[in-house]
């Protein structure tokens, strides 16, 4: 089981608001696949899986602030 978390932003970007959640659970997912798009100081970052597999949590939803390293989704290994 992987643990997907929001990466870091910038230097002094601590907060980023879920902008766009891009998979679904059960979904298969490439490792560079895009996942969700996070916002923080008018920058959108995407993403990425990081490992290919099944989305098996969500954690986050749109429009949710989250902090730079929670973990914001899981996936299980294929």
């Amino acid at each position: 089981m992987a643990d997907i978390r929001i990466p870091k932003v910038g230097m002094s970007t601590v907060e980023v608001e879920i902008t766009e959640i891009l998979v679904k659970v059960g979904q298969q997912v490439a490792a560079t696949d895009i996942i969700m798009v996070v916002g923080a100081d008018k920058v959108d970052l995407e993403v990425e899986a990081g490992v290919a597999g099944t989305v098996t949590e969500i954690l986050v939803s749109e429009g949710e602030e989250k902090e730079v390293g929670e973990i914001i989704a899981r996936i299980e290994a294929s």
